[in-house]
Formats: structure tokens, sequence, C-alpha cells
């Protein structure tokens, strides 16, 4: 999970750096849009393992059912709690980051306007 975050803040740090030097309106409103975009496909394939998980006889076992899970996952103590963790987690996240986007948008405005 560590290197996932480590990877997706990374990238979006450079988005950030890219849109500013680019002179983009709202570099930071676009780095927030694009951390709601990564966080909401995580959740959404954290999800998606999650539920696949409350059948694990369909599925022959317990199991990770998608590569971005994987990602974020890994591969220890696999269990049905831990999978819903992970996508109560990822949908916190996903959530606060989409109540910081208007913050973030209004505070560049009001800082291009002075």
């Amino acid at each position: 999970m560590v290197l996932f975050l480590l990877i997706c803040l990374v990238f979006i740090l450079a988005s950030v750096l890219v849109f500013r030097k680019s002179a983009v309106r709202h570099p930071y409103a676009n780095g927030i849009q694009l951390a709601i975009t990564i966080s909401a496909l995580a959740t959404v394939c954290l999800a998606q393992n999650y539920t696949q998980s409350l059948f694990p006889e369909a599925n022959d076992g317990l199991g990770v059912s998608n590569a971005v899970a994987y990602w974020i996952i890994g591969e220890d103590g696999w269990s049905k709690e831990k999978f819903k963790a992970y996508f109560e987690n990822s949908a916190y996240l996903t959530f606060l980051l989409i109540l910081a986007y208007p913050a973030v948008l209004a505070a560049e405005a009001k800082r291009k306007k002075s």
C-alpha cells in the first residue's frame, strides 16, 4: 500500500508542477481533481475486491480479484475484514478529497484576485 500511495503522490505532485509551469488555471485544484480520479478508481477496485471476497466458494477461495487491489493490499494476511478496511479507508479518502476540492479551488481563486 505504501508503494502505491507513494507512486500516486509523486505523480500528482509532478502533475501540479507541470500545471504550474504551463500556466494552467488553478493548478492545485487540478491536482486535487487528479487525486480524486485516482482515489475513486482505487475505491472501485477495492469495492469489487471486497464484494468478490464475500463469496469465496464462487472464486475457489479468498483472493485479490484485480491488479489495482493487489498493488494496494499486497500479499500479506488476506481476510474479508482486511479487504473491507482497505475499501472503507479508500472511500473515506475519496470523500475527503471531494470535500477539499472546493476549498482548494476557492483559495486559488482568492489568491489570484489579490
